[in-house]
């Protein structure tokens, strides 16, 4: 039997869209803070088993999040703090019922695993630590990282700031800055509890005096026009479920309501 070069290109395209389209649906993509890293990094792989899908974590910080949202990066699901979210799904790009709190996480001090611990226990032994360190590594509040904007406000308050500027140096993410000093690069290291943790040769002193703290919640939100909104969904529900929430203290996390 004879077939045209045109039936037989039309076959394989036939025999390949299917295979490719399959593929398409089964994966998802996740924006996400990187304070929550510690937390999601296995998620994938259970995720996979229990679905057969595949996930692709971006990770940056919640302004850079929001911005690669806002400049149309296609996503699924979005884990950045709920008034962000609150305000994407305003501009129609995640589902604003869809929004679900994962968990809450406050600022803490970090110092070099070995080194002596600093006392942080009140405003004024804080405020000590931060004067009496040889150097001090935080994120950058330029790069929109909810600690770095938040901290550079608090040393303000606190009348430090001009007394520690040329000490503190500044890094892309929070758990960036812990890795430089697990290094040798800084003394102090501040941050998202949840951004400490998980970098091994550091060692987490506590979190920082309750009337100075930052509490940030995160949540998760399907995109409006993702890939697959019936595997967002479930993502969502397992994202935000009993098996993460019961990791979420070991990374420095409250759990969410």
């Amino acid at each position: 039997m004879k077939y045209t070069l045109g039936f037989l290109v039309a076959l394989m395209l036939v025999l390949i869209q299917p295979a490719d389209a399959t593929a398409d649906a089964t994966d998802l993509t996740v924006l996400s803070a990187a304070a929550m890293k510690g937390v999601v990094q296995t998620v994938p792989d259970s995720f996979f088993a229990a679905t057969g899908a595949h996930v692709h974590f971006v990770f940056g910080t919640a302004g850079q999040i929001r911005k690669k949202i806002l400049a149309g990066d296609r996503f699924d699901v979005a884990i950045i703090p709920p008034a962000l979210l609150a305000d994407l799904a305003k501009r129609g790009l995640v589902e604003g019922k869809s929004i679900k709190d994962v968990g809450l996480v406050r600022i803490g001090v970090a110092v070099k695993a070995g080194d002596p611990l600093p006392k942080i226990s009140d405003e004024a032994s804080f405020k000590q630590a931060l004067l009496g360190a040889v150097s001090i590594g935080m994120a950058d509040p330029g790069t929109g990282a909810t600690s770095g904007i938040y901290l550079a406000k608090l040393m303000d308050r606190l009348g430090v700031a001009e007394a520690i500027r040329a000490k503190v140096k500044y890094y892309p993410e929070g758990q960036t800055a812990m890795e430089a000093m697990a290094k040798g690069e800084v003394a102090l290291g501040i941050g998202q509890i949840s951004e400490i943790v998980p970098v091994q040769g550091v060692t987490l002193v506590g979190p920082i005096p309750e009337n100075l703290q930052l509490k940030t919640i995160y949540a998760a939100a399907v995109a409006s026009k993702g890939s697959s909104q019936v595997l967002a969904q479930k993502f969502l529900a397992y994202v935000t479920g009993p098996k993460v929430r019961a990791s979420l203290k070991t990374y420095g996390f409250d759990p969410g309501s």
